[in-house]
């Protein structure tokens, strides 16, 4: 149950429980959940809610391995993985703040999993910077970040007050100008999953445990598409950061098709890495 709430912490839109039972196949589209926020014709008629939706559902499989690495041995906890909390403040664009709440997102599950919540203030602070620049400021409002504070010491009671957090956010851009943002969001979110978990696999010792992550690493692929294909869909071919970081996301995607259907070697893991290492330099590159 903690694995899955925890997902919460991933995203800016993060506020719904339980998974499809099919993983690759999309929700319907249900229009009357959306009658009271504002969104265009054609965000309705490509399903672009839906999709939202159930990449944010679905993001609980990348949580999943960070939890399962933290379940299994706790020594592999390294800090220095991290983006530095710091780097909030030079994060100019909409679009790089918005990846950039995702990966900050991804760390606070990192070290909440990892038990290193004393350390997760700073990753609450540098949210709470980004989602004031890019319009969710009332999410994270004085009230949420005191009561995350005060509870420092229990990781159940900090993932009650992250969920709060992120379900009121997630209300606040669900609309047409945030929609790109939202997707960005999540591509944040996965990328910084994966880059710690491929990063961390060569240091397992545990062939049990080698064997159930490629299992989870091998379940992104589809997932992965799916990211893909919002993110193109949302995009106007007017943005530079958001052209490159598609053709990053295309790239791992090629690694994965490579990969065909054979269980991963460990070669295979860490070319998936190397391509993952790119898309996350480029995404939390600072001007």
């Amino acid at each position: 149950m903690i694995c899955k709430r925890i997902t919460y912490c991933l995203v800016i839109l993060i506020a719904l429980f339980g998974c499809n039972s099919n993983k690759n196949s999309m929700p319907e589209i249900n229009e009357s959940e959306y009658e009271n926020v504002v969104l265009g014709d054609d965000l309705i008629r490509i399903g672009m809610p839906d999709r939202l939706d159930y990449l944010i559902d679905k993001l609980v499989l990348s949580d999943e391995m960070i939890g399962l690495l933290a379940e299994t041995d706790k020594s592999l906890f390294d800090e220095t993985l991290l983006n530095s909390p710091e780097n909030a403040k030079y994060y100019n664009t909409s679009r790089t703040r918005a990846v950039n709440m995702g990966v900050y997102g991804a760390e606070l599950n990192y070290l909440i999993h990892f038990s290193q919540s004393q350390f997760s203030m700073k990753y609450v602070v540098a949210s709470k910077q980004i989602a004031d620049q890019i319009g969710v400021a009332m999410a994270f409002d004085q009230d949420a970040v005191r009561e995350y504070q005060s509870n420092v010491e229990s990781n159940d009671s900090l993932i009650t007050v992250i969920f709060g957090v992120y379900d009121n956010a997630r209300r606040m851009l669900k609309n047409e100008e945030q929609f790109m943002l939202s997707s960005l969001v999540i591509v944040g979110s996965w990328v910084e999953n994966m880059y710690i978990t491929t990063t961390l696999f060569k240091r397992i010792q545990s062939t049990s445990l080698k064997s159930k992550i490629v299992t989870k690493i091998l379940e992104q692929k589809d997932y992965l598409s799916q990211v893909i294909e919002a993110v193109e869909l949302l995009d106007e071919g007017d943005n530079v950061f958001v052209t490159e970081l598609l053709q990053s996301l295309n790239a791992i995607n090629k690694v994965y098709s490579d990969f065909g259907d054979r269980l991963l070697s460990e070669k295979d893991v860490h070319d998936l890495e190397i391509e993952i290492e790119k898309v996350r330099t480029q995404i939390i590159k600072v001007n």
